[in-house]
Formats: structure tokens, C-alpha cells, sequence
């Protein structure tokens, strides 16, 4: 099948450069009173591929067109990391930089999810 193929392509590309991270989740549930209870948990560590990658951006402030360097991340297939938002939160250090997990984009083919390619920003 093609998605079992490019799951193994991705699981290559990953591979090639894999860096094995530890999620830290706060997860924040309302409370009823108006404020979250946030409740800090540890994931099992993953293989991802952390990159650079640039793009370009319009800024009418600055004047037109420039390029943005984005940090991103691919992950296998089933990997465990949620969007930043009001209710979930993952970060996680590499190479002594802490980041974030902005966006998880699951990247599909005929129905299955392949790989998951995620936004990182790297926070204080």
C-alpha cells in the first residue's frame, strides 16, 4: 500500500537525523469557578527530525517580501504530541533549546495518516 511505503520513507528521513525527545504535557481542565486546574504529565520519549526550514513572508511594515526561518519537526505516523491551546500544551528540550509544540499537521494519503509534521517555537 502507499501509505506504508511513505510511513517507511518518513521513518528513514527521521532516522537520518532522529533526535529522541521526552514530551512535558500540561494539560488544563476548567475548574467551574471561572480558572483551570492544570495537571503536568511526562510522555515516554519519541524519535522525531527537527529542521529549519525557510519560507517567504510579506511584511508591510519592513517593506515586502522576506524569508522566515521556521522551526519544524516530523514524527512517525502514531507519535504523541498535541497543538498548543487552551486546553494542552507540550514542550520538550534539544540541544538545549526548549520548544514548544505549536501545530501537528497529519500529513495524509488514501485515508491514513503517514507521518505527522509539526510548527515548533523555541520559548525562555
Amino acid at each position: 500500500m502507499l501509505y506504508e511505503s511513505i510511513r517507511l520513507q518518513q521513518e528513514n528521513i527521521i532516522n537520518q537525523n532522529k533526535a529522541s525527545i521526552i514530551i512535558s504535557r500540561t494539560t488544563r481542565s476548567d475548574d467551574g469557578a471561572g480558572g483551570w486546574i492544570e495537571t503536568p504529565s511526562t510522555l515516554a520519549s519519541q524519535d522525531v527530525r527537527v529542521y529549519f526550514k525557510g519560507s517567504r513572508v510579506y511584511s508591510v511594515d519592513s517593506g515586502g517580501w522576506h524569508t522566515a526561518r521556521q522551526t519544524k519537526m516530523i514524527a512517525k505516523w502514531d507519535a504523541d504530541f498535541e497543538a498548543e491551546c487552551e486546553t494542552f500544551l507540550d514542550t520538550f528540550l534539544h540541544n538545549g533549546i526548549d520548544y514548544k509544540v505549536k501545530d501537528v499537521k497529519p500529513m495524509t494519503t488514501q485515508g491514513f495518516i503517514c507521518y505527522l509534521e509539526c510548527t515548533l517555537e523555541e520559548i525562555s
